[in-house]
């Protein structure tokens, strides 16, 4: 598993979120489906704080395991990030007021095909704040590329994609888009 994080995570891969873990110093790294915590690891050092959001009750449990040296400055949600909220469910605009951070964000957003709707509940996270970055899959479903970027545009985001393609359901697609608003 482990090998293939890291060749998920080569600097070849359309896959990969970011270049360096320096892209996270002092900032509130939002690591929505954190799976097994390869990136937030990545990041502990040099980030300000770590919300790893993760609903998965294995990998909640490794999480805790893994990441008990840092449990002042990481944190774990067992929420899906979506846009409504109740009891399983929390968006990124309420979950960001209530934690009262609007700014020197990075979003990172691997969450099997619910990141539309993840999005869909960040409206004022975007439109409120000029400092958010972020790295979002746009290759789960075939046509995220065009529906998430339409979604960026409207908040005047500035983003590119990595090079290269995933093989995905009988297509090439996109793997990552990142930027900035």
């Amino acid at each position: 598993m482990y090998m293939g994080l890291l060749v998920e995570q080569d600097s070849e891969s359309s896959h990969k979120y970011v270049d360096s873990a320096e892209e996270f110093r002092n900032k509130i790294l939002l690591d929505i489906g954190a799976a097994e915590g390869f990136i937030a690891l990545e990041a502990v050092e040099v980030a300000r704080h770590i919300y790893l959001f993760e609903c998965d009750p294995k990998w909640v449990e490794a999480l805790k395991a893994t990441f008990a040296p840092w449990k002042e400055k990481v944190s774990i949600i067992i929420k899906f990030v979506s846009d409504k909220n109740d009891e399983k469910n929390i968006t990124l605009d309420c979950f960001l007021e209530e934690n009262k951070h609007v700014e020197s964000l990075f979003l990172k957003m691997d969450i099997e095909g619910a990141e539309r709707n993840a999005l869909n509940g960040a409206k004022g996270v975007f439109s409120k704040s000029g400092n958010v970055e972020f790295a979002v899959c746009v290759y789960h479903k075939k046509d995220d590329m065009k529906v998430i970027s339409q979604f960026l545009d409207q908040y005047g985001c500035t983003y590119t994609s990595r090079e290269g393609f995933l093989y995905i359901g009988h297509s090439f697609r996109t793997g990552v888009i990142r930027g900035k608003n």
